[in-house]
């Protein structure tokens, strides 16, 4: 999942909670009771298909705990991003691709002759094989500094602070960049023209630093028009961890809404929480659990090297900062940021202001070094002669956190389980005599604990061309059950009527969330289940290039390509060494990946 910035805007959360409005969003959210209309609830499983029956008989819980009791063992360390315990994991499942004859799908191979032509004997080199491992350099970030400084002018008199990350505010760039402009105050940043309120008329906001307030005006007023039920929901998000895990479809990000303005820089304030909670949030506060290892490394932060396509996240970062901070800023309009809150929510109109005067200047410095990782990419050419150009990908992370000390992260569930289920359906696809008749790519990607990097790196170098994918099927974290707690989260967050009417239709154990984007892959959902016997809940994003949840779907989804995200229940292992192997429901995971597999077959063979 996308951990490397979700636990940092978890502990920002509860003193910035604006901060909510940087998850992407999907749609707007169901009506619960459209939510129990989205359940598959299958009564007796029919028989599948002939043609594609020998693989998905294949599939069987025994074989994938063998191969996840290797991925999540000790030897491979917690199979971090970069790590030799990667690199075990990495070619375990290369010579699983060669034993299965599954194609290489990755870099190509240069051989001597090729690389040095007529001089090995005059013959010419014969055409470059291709590997299963596709290379990704990544930047690793050793250390990073950021500073602000914030010049006001009265007359000729110019007054200069500066300001410290992690001491007057909270940014999550690692991007080493100078950023420097004039300032305009937004209010709160929102457009809503059904009640009149727009705090960007007649303001100029392209190249300026933007100064906005978190939320929306009379949080706590019921006659505020942002109190009305949809604008409630749209402004004032809820708050807590399993939000942040799983953030439901339909939140309204106002962040990305106001980059698409072309501000220099977003500085957010937060609505009602005050300065004394914001700085103690910066201090590091650890309590010591006998059940759980205190991890004393610092965490390693990579990045992409070199120019391309931005993730939604990087495209609309927001600095939070303190009052006194705010204060600064607005100190040569003679104002502080509570009396022009105070002003808005008395009338409910906007009190925006350019402020000329005043300057803002961000800078963050980095140090850097490159290192090695790879995914794992096969293929199963497809059975018609025009369609196996087109492509199905089922890719999943294989990365997670690696070991310190004694400890090991081996991360079980987190993604030893969802790399299974690829081999699972690879293994079925190349063992079934009948193949689909488009071209099916397995993918096992590397450092999506640290943005999606893998995945990332994929569609800026794709294996095939990226208008030939038809879908991307994910699978991140596929093999723990749900329970009543686990439900009543899940309940409250998909805004279900209650756990309980939940309960009656539904058996935990046997129990798929599964989101997706484009109503086909949901019909196929339902004909692929026929045969497998899930409840699953279809969760539906209608809204292109978005996604929900933070994993590689994500990736492809801002390319516009179909998706569909299989995940299970989230628990209290969850990147701790106690997600282990023995905590795992095999079943479950073997009928996850039967599921993928009918879905891909279908898809491939329409």
């Amino acid at each position: 999942m996308k951990r490397f910035l979700g636990w940092l805007i978890l502990g920002l959360l509860v003193v910035f909670p604006g901060m909510a409005a940087l998850q992407p969003a999907g749609q707007a959210q169901a009506k619960p009771e459209d939510l129990l209309k989205n359940l598959v609830l299958i009564e007796k499983v029919a028989e599948a298909p002939a043609k594609m029956k020998v693989g998905l008989e294949s599939i069987k819980a025994k074989d994938s705990l063998a191969m996840l009791s290797y991925l999540a063992s000790d030897l491979l360390e917690g199979r971090e991003t970069g790590t030799r315990g990667y690199q075990l994991a990495a070619e375990y499942v290369a010579s699983l691709f060669s034993l299965w004859n599954i194609q290489p799908a990755g870099d190509h191979e240069v051989s001597p002759a090729a690389r040095f032509g007529g001089m090995m004997g005059g013959q010419a080199p014969a055409a470059p094989r291709r590997s299963y491992f596709q290379e990704v350099v990544l930047k690793e970030i050793s250390e990073s500094s950021s500073e602000i400084v914030v010049e006001t002018r009265k007359g000729d008199l110019i007054k200069s602070r500066k300001f410290t990350a992690g001491i007057d505010y909270s940014s999550l760039s690692i991007i080493p960049e100078s950023v420097s402009g004039t300032v305009v105050f937004a209010g709160y940043g929102i457009t809503e023209k059904e009640i009149g309120y727009d705090d960007f008329k007649n303001l100029d906001v392209k190249d300026k630093v933007v100064l906005i307030i978190s939320e929306a005006p009379g949080k706590d007023n019921p006659n505020s028009p942002f109190q009305k039920k949809e604008l409630k929901e749209k402004y004032f998000p809820l708050e807590g961890p399993a939000l942040m895990m799983r953030q439901p479809a339909g939140r309204f990000n106002k962040i990305e809404a106001i980059a698409k303005l072309g501000p220099a820089a977003i500085l957010q304030v937060a609505n009602t929480t005050p300065d004394l909670e914001i700085i103690r949030s910066f201090i590091p506060r650890r309590r010591v659990s006998d059940d759980r290892p205190i991890d004393p490394r610092p965490r390693k932060r990579m990045m992409l090297p070199g120019g391309g396509p931005t993730m939604p996240f990087e495209r609309s970062t927001v600095i939070n900062i303190t009052r006194e901070m705010a204060n600064a800023i607005l100190e040569g309009a003679g104002v502080t940021i509570d009396e022009l809150k105070a002003r808005i929510e008395k009338t409910f109109k906007p009190a925006s202001m350019a402020l000329p005067g005043t300057r803002v200047t961000i800078k963050t410095e980095v140090k850097a070094s490159l290192v090695r990782c790879s995914n794992v990419l096969g293929y199963i050419e497809g059975s018609d002669p025009k369609l196996k150009e087109e492509v199905v990908i089922i890719g999943a992370h294989m990365d997670h956190l690696g070991a310190f000390g004694d400890y090991v992260f081996n991360g079980a569930d987190d993604n030893g389980s969802g790399s299974v289920g690829v081999l699972n359906v690879a293994r079925a696809m190349a063992l079934n005599p009948e193949k689909p008749k488009r071209s099916v790519v397995f993918a096992l990607w590397t450092g999506e604990e640290k943005g999606l990097l893998g995945s990332r790196f994929y569609v800026r170098h794709p294996a095939f061309p990226l208008e030939k994918t038809v879908a991307y099927l994910n699978m991140d974290m596929i093999s723990r059950t749900f329970d009543e707690a686990s439900l009543s989260r899940m309940a409250r967050m998909f805004n279900f009527p209650s756990t309980e009417e939940l309960l009656k239709k539904i058996k935990p154990d046997n129990f798929l969330p599964i989101s997706f984007s484009g109503g086909h892959l949901g019909e196929i959902l339902r004909q692929a289940n026929q045969y497998v016997g899930l409840h699953l809940l279809l969760r539906e994003s209608t809204q292109e290039g978005r996604m929900m949840g933070g994993s590689d779907h994500a990736s492809f989804a801002s390319e516009k390509i179909p998706w569909l995200f299989a995940n299970t229940a989230m628990t209290s292992d969850y990147h701790q060494t106690s997600d282990s192997v023995e905590k795992v429901n095999g079943e479950l995971m073997a009928k996850i990946s039967q599921l993928i597999y009918l879905a891909a077959y279908f898809i491939a063979d329409k």
